[in-house]
């Protein structure tokens, strides 16, 4: 007989959590108290062998054989879990347990026309163990492969645990995937029986040509075709169709059944894939017993599941979700499934209303839906048994605690993440826990994870990789066609050896809390600056006409080397991207974030690309925009918004060479020019100053002028100042661009400029103290360093010293001809005192030589830092030479080139005639500085290395400290070629503060 429950609301409960349970147990095996989640969490990491096997005995799994040992080594890649343990996955979900009622339901199936199935524990244990003696009698046994192709309703449940009963491994796929995302996936499985539910479905009729055929074809090694649904059976010459429901005919009360073997812990159970949309989707093989393991975990510890609950996952049999909600069975509670439509937000808040749901997990898509419509689910169904609701699948933002918080009630709002390639989650809700707006509560018992910054060290409170540095039980067994496991070293072991990288970015605060942010894949690097593409659809949520947006990193169309950030929006109906609308969209995020989150191109799509499970797949709309090949198109769900994506490229108005504004005699006065009284903008200025724009990739369009509106960076603002000066000989400071970044406030500022002053002021700083000079760029300019001067702390008044690097006969300035004329600059702006001088890359070497005229001259130079110069050339061995040719010498001189070779990055484009005036001038600088040959220096020196070098660059500090015997090295963060980007610039700001601090003390008597 079939029962329903009916207990009381566990929202409503004072029951004590499992996790207290175990943590009496967990204390008393640690000999100390654990009461802090914190605590815990490291106790079962630091001690993992301990911790799992505690975990094994107090969840009491049914398995035989020896819990010891517990894990062979603490190798993360090569760790085996419970070699001696022997269990079966589908024993251990349907079996009799203590406390559970084998006569309540515990498996519902609600469908689209509203009907249901249901079974209760008993009848679900029967049915599964008929299918399995049927499926036996075909001749299906321990290690034979089957793949599942159904609906997300009971039928493909049962088959999925008479497979696993059987010690077969599973894969399962949902019919509208369609043939090649199928065959993508299963050919890897080579499956000896397929198992087909049509229903709903269509072209799986075994046609000519339709999409059974076509799947039949492609897997050659299916001997039966096993039918779940009751629709006609397809004629397949050379496969035998058989249905199930015929099968099971002929399984009395009185047939043997086949036996359910306990098999190895590590086991195949299910094979999983990646989303395929990099290539190949991996198909990754999960364990019986860390797989169970995992789940037990989760469900028992982390999200309290017991028999009071009824669960439900928005999910289909392609997502590893499916295989984590049947887990659920196993600690006695029940699940419900759904194969209908999601008719609007509605559909399944009202599921779980008239299915009492006790947990309810969804997506952060599905309660943006939903807060979009104005529903209140709180006030529209009853949600009185509701004590839980979860979500993954992508990130969810602040403001969706907020809404939930108003419109569902105090329910705890559970952010989980992991991934198909550890069949659970890293970080999860926690029973004891409140909420933390935008975090996840724990992280995820037993497994260690951290955050490793760019250096690869673990940090707390920012993002970092997100990594796994002990084994876990739940990691794949091993990848299918991969026979000397190299695909599954490289995807999770290479990039830091000795630990599991998941490929997230992720912040761990001091208290546990975690949220992540994203693939670190999908993270773009814009002109130098990392940006994560989720704090852009954050702040987009807020603009009502966008539904979706991506933002992707496009190859320049004008600069070769560099990328933009191109971004794409799905709009609602009846809204449509004008000018007005682009405009907010730049200007809001330039307000919220800052001006490198603005895209250079925003472009209308009528649909983003999406994976079978439901998430923007990056890497396919990352390849489409930068017109190379998408790997595997078939992985995704909607395949043809690839083209819609080419479309809407060819339409933008930058496909082409922009137009440059017509030569105007005569413009209206902009801002700037009204406000010094200027009258009219110059119109072969401006014309000049429109392609120097152009060259960018920045063009005023629809309304919008505003350069940083359009995308531009503080670093292209910077080599707009340096074209200015190349190109018109027109010195325009930092402040008097920003003053009105257009077209014509810029040509405006060029036509009233007097010259800019040799040695401008970059920071206040204190004028009690010391000033600090820092010496010119490979161009000449200084306005590199102004975030640098901005954020020094505990300074004197900060100049950058400027110098012209042409004589005037037009021949180019030896460094000694630079080191000179800087001298003399900065003994006429200081006569008397101590003098302080930094230069970065070809800067330093102008300050290294400047100093020691200086000091030659009997002046004190107090502190001189060399902010990552490389040697010049000229002053190494014959060997070293040679190398430092090859690793190139640009990375030393600019940021943005980074270590690649000066002639592979600019002249495999340019011939040097066509070269820009500013990659002219480099090349000029470059020269310059290589000629140049180190001469003795006796003063201190601090020398401020970039971690991120090159590793053969290291060795050239011997030079320098050759060249001067007193060098003292600070490591800094970052690359070279980004230490003065925003990123990186911080840290450097605060490591040169406490050397200045320090240098200051030292001098005081």
């Amino acid at each position: 007989m079939t029962t329903s429950r009916e207990a009381p609301s566990p929202t409503a409960s004072t029951r004590r959590p499992q996790l207290a349970d175990f943590r009496d147990r967990a204390e008393a095996a640690a000999g100390r108290d654990l009461g802090d989640a914190v605590a815990l969490h490291d106790w079962s990491v630091t001690s993992s062998h301990d911790f799992w096997r505690l975990f094994l005995d107090w969840a009491e799994p049914a398995w035989e054989g020896s819990a010891e040992p517990v894990c062979t080594s603490d190798d993360v890649e090569a760790a085996v879990f419970f070699p001696q343990v022997r269990l079966n996955h589908a024993e251990n979900l349907l079996r009799p347990l203590p406390g559970v009622d084998d006569d309540a339901v515990c498996l519902t199936a609600v469908h689209g026309d509203g009907s249901r199935d249901r079974w209760t524990r008993r009848q679900l244990r029967e049915e599964v163990d008929r299918t399995a003696t049927a499926l036996a009698g075909q001749g299906l046994g321990a290690g034979d492969r089957v793949v599942v192709v159904a609906p997300n309703n009971g039928r493909a449940v049962v088959a999925a645990l008479a497979t696993a009963a059987l010690g077969a491994p599973l894969s399962s796929g949902m019919p509208d995937m369609g043939p090649a995302a199928l065959l993508g996936r299963f050919t890897q499985v080579e499956p000896v029986l397929l198992a087909l539910d049509r229903t709903g479905a269509t072209g799986w009729d075994g046609a000519d040509g339709d999409l059974l055929d076509q799947v039949v074809t492609g897997l050659p090694t299916v001997r039966a075709l096993v039918v779940l649904d009751d629709l006609p059976l397809p004629a397949l010459p050379g496969v035998r169709v058989l249905r199930l429901a015929d099968l099971l005919a002929d399984v009395g009360p009185d047939t043997p059944r086949a036996p359910w073997p306990r098999g190895g812990f590590n086991d195949p159970l299910f094979v999983m894939f990646s989303s395929g949309t990099t290539g190949p989707p991996k198909a990754m093989v999960h364990g019986v017993g860390g797989t169970l393991l995992e789940h037990l975990k989760e469900h028992r510890l982390h999200g309290d599941l017991d028999a009071r609950d009824t669960l439900y996952f928005q999910t289909t049999t392609a997502w590893m979700m499916w295989n984590w909600q049947l887990s659920a069975l196993a600690v006695g509670a029940a699940i419900v499934l759904y194969d209908g439509p999601v008719l609007g937000p509605e559909t399944l808040w009202q599921l779980a209303a008239d299915e009492r749901v006790t947990v309810f997990g969804t997506s952060p898509a599905h309660l943006q839906l939903s807060q979009d419509t104005g529903l209140r689910p709180a006030e529209a169904f009853d949600l009185s048994r509701l004590r839980a609701v979860l979500s993954t699948g992508s990130v969810l933002h602040d403001w969706q605690f907020d809404w939930f918080a108003d419109a569902v009630g105090p329910q705890p709002l559970q952010s989980i993440s992991g991934g198909t390639d550890i069949i659970g989650c890293f970080v999860l809700g926690h029973p004891e826990l409140p909420v933390v707006r935008g975090r996840s509560q724990a992280l995820s018992l037993g497994l260690d994870v951290a955050a490793l910054d760019a250096d690869g060290r673990p940090v707390l409170g920012h993002e970092g990789e997100l990594v796994c540095r002990r084994p876990f039980p739940s990691r794949p067994v091993r990848f299918l066609r991969d026979p000397d496991g190299s695909r599954l070293h490289d995807a999770y072991y290479a990039q830091h050896p000795g630990v599991w990288t998941h490929g997230d970015v992720v912040d761990i605060a001091p208290d546990g809390t975690a949220r992540v942010h994203g693939r670190s894949d999908g993270v773009l690097n814009i002109d130098g600056i990392r940006i994560g593409p989720a704090e852009i659809y954050r702040i987009l949520k807020g603009l009502p006409e966008i539904a979706q947006s991506v933002a992707v990193e496009q190859r320049s169309p004008t600069t070769p080397g560099a990328t933009r950030l191109v971004l794409l929006v799905q709009l609602h109906d009846g809204a449509v991207l004008d000018g007005d609308l682009e405009r907010r969209i730049r200007t809001t995020l330039r307000r919220e974030a800052t001006a490198a989150h603005v895209p250079a191109l925003v472009l209308a799509v009528p649909e983003v690309p999406l994976t079978h499970s439901g998430k923007v797949s990056e890497k396919a709309t990352r390849d489409t925009v930068n017109g190379d090949r998408v790997a595997n198109a078939d992985a995704l769900r909607n395949p043809g918004s690839l083209a819609s994506i080419t479309a809407a490229l060819r339409a933008a108005p930058d496909r082409v060479a922009p137009p440059v504004p017509a030569p105007r005699v005569e413009s209206a006065p902009s801002p700037a020019a009204r406000a010094t009284g200027a009258g009219t903008v110059d119109a072969g200025v401006r014309t000049a100053i429109a392609g120097l724009w152009q060259e960018l990739g920045v063009t005023p369009h629809a309304g919008i002028e505003d350069f940083f509106d359009l995308g531009g960076t503080s670093r292209q603002s910077m080599t707009l100042l340096r074209r200015l000066k190349l190109d018109l000989d027109a010195d325009v400071s930092m402040e008097q661009f920003l003053a009105d970044p257009t077209v014509d406030g810029l040509a405006a500022t060029v036509a009233t400029a007097s010259g800019a002053s040799a040695m401008p002021l970059l920071a206040a700083g204190d004028p009690a103290a010391p000033p600090l000079f820092l010496l010119n760029d490979a161009w000449g300019e200084v306005e590199v360093y102004r975030p640098l001067a901005e954020l020094l702390v505990g300074v004197g008044p900060v100049y950058g010293v400027r110098a012209e690097l042409v004589s005037l006969d037009g021949r180019r300035k030896s460094i000694d001809e630079l080191a000179d004329e800087q001298a003399g600059r900065l003994a006429d702006a200081r006569p008397e005192g101590a003098l302080r001088l930094v230069g970065f890359s070809f800067g330093g070497l102008v300050a290294f030589e400047t100093a020691r005229r200086l000091r030659a001259a009997g002046r004190q130079v107090e502190f001189l830092g060399l902010l990552d110069p490389l040697p010049p050339e000229a002053t190494l061995p014959p060997v070293r030479r040679r190398l430092h040719r090859l690793t190139g010498q640009v990375g030393a001189l600019i940021p943005g080139i980074g270590s690649r070779p000066v002639r592979a990055v600019l002249r495999q484009r340019f011939r040097p005639e066509t070269r820009p005036a500013d990659q002219q001038a480099l090349d000029r600088s470059e020269a310059v500085y290589a000629q140049h040959v180190l001469q003795h220096y006796d003063g201190p020196v601090t020398y401020f290395r970039a971690r991120r070098r090159i590793p053969v660059t290291g060795h050239f500090l011997s030079a320098w400290r050759s060249a001067a015997p007193r060098l003292r090295v600070v490591s800094v963060p970052g690359p070279h070629h980004d230490l003065l980007a925003d990123r990186h610039v911080v840290h450097l700001a605060v490591r040169m503060s406490l050397e200045l601090r320090r240098v200051a003390r030292a001098a005081t008597p």
